[in-house]
């Protein structure tokens, strides 16, 4: 054949390129859904372990593991000891400076404590100048009830308080039980007082 003859036309239906291009799409679509049910199942799996992980941590909040009280000595101690303190703090007042129990107050109380607090201590400080009324707390023992990983501790508290009149005893100490919750807060401030 030379360049200026034709090439004779060939008979019957063009080759149909557009079908072998679908082949290998079409497999690999079989091919893929034939792998779905394992990605499916990868994916329930998952989902599974997510759901039963957190279910677990909320569990293990709830366990006695969880409470630190039961397992950190050292800050069970500084704990006890520092709400302690507070405590006797601001349940000691005297007619003679009031305003120091009222700095205690707000530097130690927060949330619904202040309101408590305020009720509670504004019957003694109309009465104190009057009476010329003292009153020492001293905490005779506390015990750490909760020490949680969110800051909040609860503690049962025993007080013995003695008021005294022109500076002589009233009576011997009344003993007094608090319970008191407090967050940590850059320091421990107390949150809620509730007699035991």
């Amino acid at each position: 054949m030379s360049i200026t003859e034709e090439r004779p036309a060939r008979r019957g239906p063009a080759p149909r390129r557009k079908k072998t291009a679908r082949r290998p799409l079409v497999s690999r679509l079989k091919r893929a859904a034939g792998l779905g049910w394992p990605v499916a199942l990868a994916l329930a799996l998952c989902l599974s372990a997510l759901a039963v992980d957190g279910w677990a941590g909320r569990r293990s909040e709830r366990s006695p593991a969880a409470n630190r009280a039961l397992v950190d000595k050292t800050e069970t101690g500084r704990v006890v000891a520092d709400i302690s303190a507070k405590v006797a703090r601001i349940f000691t007042f005297t007619y003679t400076d009031p305003a120091a129990t009222e700095r205690a107050a707000n530097d130690v109380l927060t949330g619904r404590a202040v309101s408590d607090y305020r009720k509670l201590s504004g019957l003694v400080k109309q009465n104190a100048p009057v009476m010329k009324l003292a009153l020492t707390t001293k905490v005779t023992k506390a015990g750490l009830i909760e020490l949680s990983r969110d800051g909040t501790a609860v503690l049962l508290v025993l007080l013995d308080q003695q008021a005294t009149r022109a500076g002589k005893p009233t009576g011997s100490p009344v003993a007094a039980q608090l319970i008191v919750t407090a967050r940590d807060d850059h320091g421990w401030r107390i949150s809620d007082l509730r007699a035991a």
